[in-house]
């Protein structure tokens, strides 16, 4: 797993090539020698300069990019076959953003491992992702392959977050559409549909009462009574 901030994730203390042999020895049969040789293979690979200085590094001699990429050669350093991101390019500049994500995508390939990226940024979903699961207050509301999502998605929570993404070309003066009210509290979560206090389409005496099953719309399936009610929806 590669986690959203590599320098609260990363003990402060530790010096990165000791934290990547620590997983290395904790989960593979290698001397230390050998996972020493291993680790500085992994910083190699993820594209750090002179790994070898770099083994002895604490977290904090390194910029925000080369802690994020000693994050990733942790996380394969135990050969995985499910590469989980969690947010990995939050903390990152842009063009950081953009070194990481391709490398991502490069040991994927190299590795023949799954990846699951867990993101906020809809952009990034565009660029990288095959498929997606969108998820409202931790329930999945949608399931589609990439293009089918961007192309004609079927929940008003998917909807209205791709409605407010500012876009070339738009009016000036027009304010961009925001979803109206807040996230519920957890311990204080609607009856119903989840999504039903801020949702535009809601159908009183439906919503609040049962959770939407998810139903099947073509090559994507969706959690929403528009779908099942006979309600009309854009």
């Amino acid at each position: 797993m590669i986690f959203q901030e590599p320098m609260s994730s990363l003990g402060p203390i530790q010096k990165i090539g000791k934290q990547i042999t620590k997983t290395i020895l904790l989960h593979r049969k290698m001397s230390k020698v050998e996972a020493r040789e291993t680790a500085i293979e992994l910083l190699n690979r993820v594209g750090i300069p002179k790994p070898t200085e770099r083994f002895d590094a604490y977290p904090f001699e390194l910029s925000g990019g080369m802690r994020q990429r000693a994050m990733i050669a942790m996380a394969l350093s135990c050969q995985p076959r499910l590469l989980i991101a969690d947010e990995p390019t939050t903390a990152l500049d842009v063009t950081t953003q953009v070194q990481i994500l391709d490398l991502i995508a490069e040991l994927k390939e190299e590795f023949q491992m799954g990846v699951m990226l867990i993101t906020h940024d809809l952009g990034v979903v565009a660029e990288v992702a095959e498929d997606v699961v969108v998820m409202y207050m931790g329930q999945i509301v949608e399931k589609s392959d990439v293009m089918s999502l961007f192309e004609s998605p079927k929940h008003p929570y998917t909807k209205a977050l791709l409605d407010s993404i500012p876009r070339m070309g738009a009016f000036p003066n027009k304010r961009l559409p925001a979803i109206k009210g807040m996230v519920p509290h957890p311990l204080a979560r609607p009856s119903g549909c989840a999504f039903r206090t801020r949702c535009t389409h809601v159908v009183p005496g439906l919503c609040d009462q049962d959770s939407p099953p998810m139903t099947q719309l073509g090559r994507s399936q969706a959690a929403c009574f528009l779908h099942t009610s006979g309600e009309p929806h854009d």
